[in-house]
């Protein structure tokens, strides 16, 4: 058996019609979903992060209040990587810094919770909570 001489080139495979589709497509999702995000707050409106407030479910109504941002989860890095901490005083603390960036003046429904792997490594706490703007 002979091998064509045009194939004993040492040139990368090409990419299929249709891998090249889905990888359009993927792209495109990309890009749009990124276009999608909240506009940040100028900085004329922003809050210090020590005055940002803490609000329990329980204490607002849904109308007194609209959305800014889901506190790391509205980002498209939460699908690699969570930032942890070492105390919820610490999480707390870089959520406010978070919800000012972003032009909220209070968070809601701020928790922290175990993301330890097992019981005996060192203490490391997922935070997270929603950045709001009271109307």
């Amino acid at each position: 058996m002979t091998i064509h001489p045009e194939w004993q080139t040492n040139h990368p495979p090409r990419l299929g019609v249709r891998a090249a589709a889905y990888l359009f497509a993927a792209l495109l999702v990309a890009a749009m979903s990124g276009c999608a995000s909240t506009p940040k707050s100028t900085s004329s409106g922003k809050v210090a992060a020590s005055d940002i407030k803490l609000y329990e479910s329980t204490e607002l109504l849904h109308s007194q209040y609209s959305l800014v941002e889901h506190v790391w989860v509205d980002s498209w890095r939460s699908n690699i990587d969570i930032p942890s901490f070492n105390s919820e005083a610490e999480g707390i603390d870089a959520m406010k810094r978070i919800a000012s960036d972003v032009g909220a003046n209070a968070l809601l429904h701020a928790t922290c919770v175990d993301a330890r792997k097992k019981s005996s490594d060192n203490p490391r706490l997922y935070c997270y909570g929603d950045a709001i703007r009271l109307n």
